[in-house]
């Protein structure tokens, strides 16, 4: 097993979906039927104008913005879309841009995802 295949939570997947309203529109959304799931998940580092984006005040109140990073195994072949949702210890948190694709050799290929708090 490779160090990019263990996992620290157990987080629940809601895959990004397409569907129509009554007026025929097409638009994408959470999935409403989850895929329980393994995931290494651990804080994303931040600097520079993204940290300060992260703590915002806006009339006296401190506004905080948590950023995670998650990766499932390799073993994972479902791509998360912009509009997915992970459930982790009783929140939702959503995807946050595309993931970030490592392609370095065979055995260190990955990619991970930013999520923060829905």
């Amino acid at each position: 097993m490779s160090l990019l295949d263990r996992s620290n939570e157990t987080v629940t997947v809601y895959p990004e979906e397409v569907t129509t309203d009554s007026d025929g529109n097409t638009f994408a959304r959470p999935s409403a039927t989850g895929i329980e799931t393994r995931a290494w998940i651990s804080p994303k580092l931040q600097s520079g104008t993204s940290a300060r984006r992260a703590e915002q005040q806006v009339d006296g109140v401190v506004f905080t913005e948590q950023v995670y990073q998650l990766r499932f195994p390799r073993s994972w072949s479902l791509v998360l879309g912009a509009q997915s949702q992970i459930e982790w210890n009783g929140k939702r948190w959503s995807v946050f841009g595309n993931p970030v694709s490592h392609n370095g050799s065979a055995r260190t290929r990955h990619s991970h995802y930013t999520i923060v708090r829905a």
